[in-house]
């Protein structure tokens, strides 16, 4: 009987050909150029966007960027969530892992990332924290984001209003730039962060969360890699922790956690 032929040897009369970067580069700038000038918008929207964030990501002075599959015991971590955005799922991840008995959540929206979390940590009681109304939002007392996108209309909650998780979430209203904190003092195991993007408003927000954070609590900020002012002041204020700020690669969190997550950090 005759041997069985190697399924990776090339064929008999077949050209192999390989290609590399350098073959395909004259293809690749010649479409970038082309769909440059076809879509300028999509240049700025797409390409330079994504190479800004790299940028950053590349020039952070004090945020140390990390994979997540580098945070020890992840790997052994299942979350329920949708696949839309990758950094909701990490978040829970995170959580899992932490296994906390209190969360603290910095913007509520609709509510889909306080459903989250309170779902995939069980035990957990859940805080969530927004303004009371369209109303209030005009009373800021520091500079509001986003206006257009979040302020429009006003459901916070309706995600997990009328589900299992909500007998453990409590639904709080206020400016959390004048908010009473101090209920939640040395007490909360993971903070969340995702309100107004302002530089002075992530700071006020960060403040307090760092008072309330227990011994061994975590602080997880989203939106670090698409926010001038959530970038500026988390590299400032990383030189004065005594813990790391590292940032999560391919999410847009950014994480301070007085345990160890990896090895190294």
């Amino acid at each position: 009987m005759s041997a069985p032929a190697n399924p990776g040897a090339p064929s008999q009369g077949r050209r192999i050909r390989r290609v590399g970067n350098w073959d395909i580069l004259p293809a690749v700038l010649g479409g970038a150029l082309a769909n440059a000038v076809a879509d300028p918008r999509r240049l700025r929207r797409q390409l330079a966007k994504r190479m800004w964030i790299e940028l950053k990501r590349f020039a952070a002075s004090r945020v140390t960027n990390i994979d997540v599959a580098s945070i020890a015991g992840i790997d052994q971590v299942r979350v329920e969530g949708t696949v839309i955005r990758r950094s909701p799922l990490v978040l829970c991840a995170l959580a899992a892992l932490l296994e906390p008995r209190t969360i603290f959540e910095f913007g509520t929206y609709h509510g889909d990332t306080t459903w989250l979390l309170a779902r995939n940590a069980p035990t957990a009681r859940v805080y969530t924290l927004d303004f009371a109304g369209l109303d209030a939002v005009q009373g800021a007392q520091l500079e509001v984001t986003d206006a257009d996108e979040y302020f429009r209309e006003w459901d916070r909650g309706a995600r997990f209003r009328g589900t299992p998780e909500a007998e453990r979430i409590t639904q709080l209203v206020g400016d959390s730039a004048a908010f009473d904190f101090s209920p939640y003092r040395g007490s909360i195991d993971l903070v969340y962060i995702d309100a107004s993007h302002s530089y002075s408003y992530v700071r006020a927000d960060t403040e307090a969360a760092l008072a309330m954070l227990s011994p061994r609590g975590a602080i997880v900020w989203d939106d670090y890699t698409h926010y001038a002012g959530i970038f500026a002041y988390l590299n400032e204020l990383a030189r004065s922790l005594e813990r790391p700020i590292i940032h999560l690669l391919d999410t847009r969190l950014a994480v301070y956690s007085r345990r160890p997550l990896t090895n190294r950090h």
